[in-house]
């Protein structure tokens, strides 16, 4: 690094700019004591760690859970508990830390005028250490802390975003042209506002200017000075966390200030800060009401960035699991490279489509006879008619929305489909329920010599004649066995990894109301669809997401809020996320005592 770079970090660090070491490795807020990084039960739990069992949950195996979202009301349906919703209780507000997503997004809107900002933004934070899985999402805020290797990325992004915005010509208008003490506080107020998503106060300007008059009677120059003011900036605990600390208490809750709002609606729906419209409903006041916040969600929905919000279905739907996706060459020869990549954007020009209509809802999500493929992906499929490289909607009799997309394969083999965690996906992400870890020292492997001429279906079978195996494999077998007619690449097969003819008929057991007889994935889709077991574990992991906890015993009235509004609307998807900003939980802060 140049000697100016240590003279600029000394300046940085003196001034209190940027994240203090106690900051840097540990958590900022949470659960006293919490060290799981899967949730509440997921030390237990061998899903993807969305299983919670809260408020409900009966025990193992062969014993329904309640859904951790509707749990919270008690036995009492959705529209007694509004009944009784006299004060807000919104609950817990954790102090929340960019997550990898939201800050690359933030970066590409704040330097959105730098081109050059906005194109390496991938290669600057591609080292960023991955984020703790929470409740099956990473966006956490009980969970994501600054330990030090993400502090020295943090820096290291910052060294190379204020260098090249530094440089930038456009990045600063000086009036006149004069690049001076003048041109730089302006800067400091504008580009300030931006960072740290409010206006800055006294305090906040006057340790900037500092930093720019430190450079330049340390013989720098204006774009130096520059420099050091965003590298310190990018740094700072404003910037890095989303904190909401201007409210005024009335009692146990507060109302979030015009900006915290602003930033509420914007990280909901963008996974990044306000634009400059929201900006100026904040400076004048009119995100106060509950009209006015919702015509920005809507607003905000209808805006390209919305497609941000496919991070949501690419965790929850373990598509990001599709990078990983390894298929033996001698079982699947002559697949096409790019197969991990096809997959993911079959399921987000899926989910896009329904996002995007009026009528997209929770049913068609999981039964659509339909997907969308480009020809590449058709040809692997083996749909006709398909031509371009532009994802296209195909009729697929026999497949069941998401349920048949790159959500089934994620967790396959190399050489064979996966009964057991294809089940499990759908008993965790799709019911929320938990499925206990195996017991200690039991055989969890099929690949027994003395089995070879059975098929996965009846090796797993005879696997639940053992007691200590069944209470978990009940839960996910039956369903898992559901698509055996898809092999582990997605296409559709009559004969099994082993040669034995397809069975796919099943029941489904263990639930609420999601229990029967099922043929195919299309009869299954049809179950879970009609589900209100399933329609609530929608609902919670909704509020997983997009408010970054858990649901707890005084979300009642915001999970309530939800289901009430979720059902109103026919399921209606891009209803549900509009309903978020109608909750307690979104329209307030908990006031701690």
């Amino acid at each position: 690094m140049p000697t100016f770079r240590n003279h600029l970090g000394l300046a940085v660090v003196a001034a209190g700019l940027v994240l203090p070491g106690a900051a840097c490795t540990g958590r900022v807020t949470g659960r006293a004591g919490a060290t799981s990084t899967g949730g509440p039960g997921a030390g237990n739990s061998t899903g993807a760690g969305n299983g919670t069992g809260a408020g409900g949950a009966t025990g193992q195996g062969g014993s329904t859970q309640m859904v951790a979202g509707p749990a919270v009301l008690n036995g009492m349906t959705p529209e007694q508990v509004l009944a009784t919703c006299q004060a807000p209780n919104p609950g817990r507000s954790p102090l929340r830390r960019l997550s990898n997503a939201e800050y690359r997004n933030t970066i590409t809107d704040l330097f959105a005028s730098v081109p050059t900002i906005v194109s390496m933004v991938p290669a600057v934070t591609a080292e960023f250490p991955p984020e703790p899985v929470s409740l099956g999402f990473r966006n956490s805020g009980d969970y994501l802390n600054v330990p030090t290797l993400a502090a020295q990325k943090y820096m290291d992004a910052a060294d190379a975003i204020s260098t090249a915005a530094a440089a930038a010509p456009s990045f600063v208008t000086c009036a006149n042209g004069t690049k001076d003490a003048t041109c730089a506080a302006a800067f400091v107020a504008s580009f300030g506002k931006q960072v740290y998503r409010r206006p800055l106060t006294a305090a906040d300007t006057s340790q900037y200017t500092a930093l720019y008059q430190k450079a330049i009677s340390s013989g720098y120059d204006f774009q130096t000075g520059i420099e050091w003011i965003v590298y310190a900036m990018l740094q700072s605990q404003q910037f890095l966390y989303r904190f909401e600390l201007n409210s005024k208490p009335t009692g146990a809750y507060a109302t979030p200030s015009p900006y915290e709002m602003a930033s509420r609606l914007s990280y909901l729906y963008w996974q990044s800060m306000p634009d400059q419209t929201l900006f100026a409903a904040a400076d004048s006041g009119q995100l106060a009401t509950q009209a006015q916040i919702e015509a920005q969600a809507r607003r905000l929905l209808a805006d390209p960035k919305a497609s941000r919000l496919l991070e949501y279905f690419n965790e929850w739907l373990s598509l990001d699991a599709l990078g990983e996706m390894t298929r033996d060459p001698t079982v699947f020869p002559n697949l096409d490279p790019n197969l991990p990549s096809l997959l993911q954007q079959e399921t987000y020009a899926f989910v896009s489509d329904l996002m995007s209509s009026p009528t997209g809802d929770f049913t068609t999500l999981l039964t659509a006879p339909y997907t969308f493929a480009n020809a590449a992906l058709a040809k692997h499929y083996g749909f006709p008619g398909v031509t371009g490289t532009a994802f296209q909607k195909v009729a697929t009799p026999g497949r069941s929305g998401v349920l048949t997309q790159g959500m089934m394969l994620a967790h396959d083999k190399a050489t064979r489909t996966s009964i057991v965690r294809r089940g499990l996906e759908v008993r965790t992400e799709v019911l929320c329920q938990i499925v206990p870890a195996p017991p200690p020292n039991v055989n969890i492997t099929l690949d027994d010599a003395s089995q070879a001429n059975l098929s996965q279906k009846q090796r797993l079978e005879q696997h639940r004649t053992n007691a200590s195996c069944a209470s978990c494999h009940n839960l996910m077998d039956p369903i898992g066995v559901v698509f055996e007619g898809f092999d582990a690449v997605g296409r559709p097969r009559t004969l099994d990894d082993s040669g034995q003819p397809v069975v796919t008929a099943s029941t489904v057991g263990f639930s609420q109301d999601a229990n029967g007889d099922v043929s195919d994935p299309a009869a299954l889709g049809q179950l879970l669809a009609k589900s209100d077991e399933v329609r609530g574990c929608y609902a919670t992991n909704t509020f997983r997401f997009f408010y970054g906890r858990e649901v707890e015993a005084p979300d009642a009235c915001s999970m309530a809020r939800l289901l009430v509004d979720f059902k109103s609307t026919g399921y209606n998807l891009k209803e549900l996320l509009v309903g978020l900003t109608r909750t307690d939980a979104f329209l307030y802060r908990e006031v701690s005592p």
